[in-house]
C-alpha cells in the first residue's frame, strides 16, 4: 500500500478565465500602463511601460489585482502576478489568466506555470518556430494539481526562499571575487 496522496487535477479553464491581451497604439500622454513582456522580467514594473489613452476599450480591459500575465509569444516562459496599484492593460504578447475559483492562489498558479513539466507541455503545444506562439486551447486545457491552500502557500514560500538563497549565494560569489582580485592586486603592487 502506498503513502502517496493523490492531488486532484483540474483544467485551467475550470479555475480561471483566459483572456487575450489587447493591441493598442501607444501614446506618451496616456494614463494607463500598456504592459509588454519587456516590462515584466522579474515582476510587473509599470514605471517604464508604454502608455495608452483611457478609452472605454481600455477601461473594460484593465488588469485586476491577482491577474496572472502569461506570455503567449516568444520563448521567455514568462508568467507574473499583477499586484500593482496603477491602472494597466496587457498587450497582445500576454494571456491574462483571471481566477474565478478560490481553489488556487495566483502565486501558486504562477509558480506552477513556471515549472519545467509545464514549460515542456507548452513547448509541445506551441506553433511557429521564429516566434513560438501558444494557442489559447493549450492554456485552457492545462491540468493544474490543486493541493490545499495551506500547501500552496508553503510551496510558494519555499520557492521564494529558494530563489532568494540563489540570489544571496550569487552576491557572495561576486563579493569574494572582488576581494580576491583586490588581494592579488595588492600583492603585485
Amino acid at each position: 500500500m502506498s503513502n502517496m496522496i493523490t492531488i486532484e487535477k483540474i483544467q485551467l479553464k475550470e479555475l480561471a478565465d483566459i483572456l487575450s491581451g489587447i493591441y493598442e497604439k501607444t501614446d506618451p500622454n496616456g494614463e494607463i500602463a500598456y504592459l509588454q513582456t519587456k516590462d515584466c522580467p522579474d515582476g510587473v514594473i509599470t514605471k517604464y511601460a508604454s502608455r495608452v489613452l483611457q478609452t472605454p476599450k481600455m477601461q473594460k480591459n484593465l488588469l485586476q489585482d491577482g491577474d496572472i500575465l502569461f506570455a503567449s509569444k516568444g520563448v521567455n516562459d514568462l508568467s507574473v502576478v499583477f499586484r500593482e496599484q496603477e491602472k494597466a492593460v496587457a498587450s497582445t504578447s500576454f494571456f491574462v489568466i483571471r481566477l474565478k475559483s478560490s481553489l488556487v492562489t495566483p502565486e501558486y498558479l504562477c509558480w506552477f506555470l513556471q515549472q519545467p513539466t509545464t514549460k515542456a507541455y507548452f513547448k509541445t503545444n506551441q506553433a511557429g518556430s521564429a516566434t513560438p506562439l501558444i494557442h489559447k486551447p493549450a492554456v485552457e486545457n492545462l491540468e493544474i494539481p490543486v493541493p490545499t491552500l495551506e500547501e500552496q502557500n508553503i510551496i510558494v514560500n519555499i520557492a521564494y526562499l529558494s530563489q532568494r538563497e540563489k540570489e544571496i549565494q550569487q552576491a557572495i560569489i561576486e563579493k569574494k571575487q572582488i576581494i580576491v582580485q583586490q588581494l592579488l592586486m595588492n600583492k603585485i603592487k
